[in-house]
């Protein structure tokens, strides 16, 4: 689930999706499943709308939520879409500051701490071995650099040290995918009591009062978001973008 009705379907290039997708969780919901949504933010994304789908979630009957910044995969056939790490912190620090206590989310309190830029973690990528039909994938789902037949071969022929961050390699400068960040963030949380003890922190205090960052949501609600974002970035809306912000 993308965002609110317009964002999700302007997402996945499919108009309708999200009503069908509400249909099914109330469904499964009424029928006793426990549900869980998994929710990418792209570039342009509106922080305001983002907090109302969180609501609107909720009150579906959602156990939890998971939140992650999309990632400039190669093959996408539009880069411009996608969040730079700082771009990444401001949008993240809007929307989970000052937080509703009726919002759930199914993740680490400490990998939602690091997309507000409250932390520096890198990318454990192997945190998250991705299996299926061609084998195993190097050297995560993200990247498209073979397979390896077994496990034991994935770790053994991939060079962990030329991923993350730090490693300056270019495909990974601007990731910051639960997938691989999340996995440090959990690793964290059990290496020792520090860990543990800035988790129960996370959770007990969980709302993250920041007036600097309500100021900031609320000068948001001038500003183009979403596809008419997307398309005044792509210069195919300039006029229509400029008369919105003002």
């Amino acid at each position: 689930m993308d965002g609110q009705e317009e964002n999700h379907d302007f997402a996945v290039c499919r108009e309708g999706t999200f009503q069908k997708a509400v249909e099914g969780i109330r469904l499964a919901v009424k029928m006793g499943f426990r549900v869980t949504t998994n929710t990418t933010l792209f570039q342009g994304a509106d922080p305001n709308s983002v907090r109302a789908f969180f609501d609107e979630m909720m009150e579906l009957g959602v156990e939890g939520m998971m939140v992650s910044p999309g990632y400039a995969y190669d093959k996408a056939p539009d880069q411009t879409g996608f969040l730079q790490r700082k771009g990444t912190n401001e949008l993240f620090e809007m929307i989970l500051s000052n937080r509703k206590k009726g919002w759930r989310f199914n993740q680490s309190p400490l990998f939602l701490e690091y997309l507000m830029g409250k932390r520096e973690y890198d990318c454990t990528p192997w945190g998250m071995p991705c299996f299926n039909v061609f084998g195993w994938q190097k050297p995560c789902y993200l990247l498209q650099e073979g397979y390896a037949d077994t496990y034991q071969e994935l770790l053994n022929e991939v060079d962990w040290s030329n991923y993350g961050h730090a490693s300056e390699n270019p495909k990974c400068a601007n990731c910051m995918v639960h997938s691989g960040y999340e996995a440090t963030a959990v690793d964290q949380t059990f290496s020792g009591f520090g860990g543990i003890w800035a988790n129960v922190k996370a959770i007990l205090f969980s709302t993250y009062a920041n007036p600097a960052a309500a100021k900031r949501l609320e000068t948001e609600k001038g500003k183009p978001h979403g596809p008419l974002a997307h398309l005044v970035q792509l210069g195919l809306a300039k006029d229509l973008g400029e008369k919105t912000a003002a």
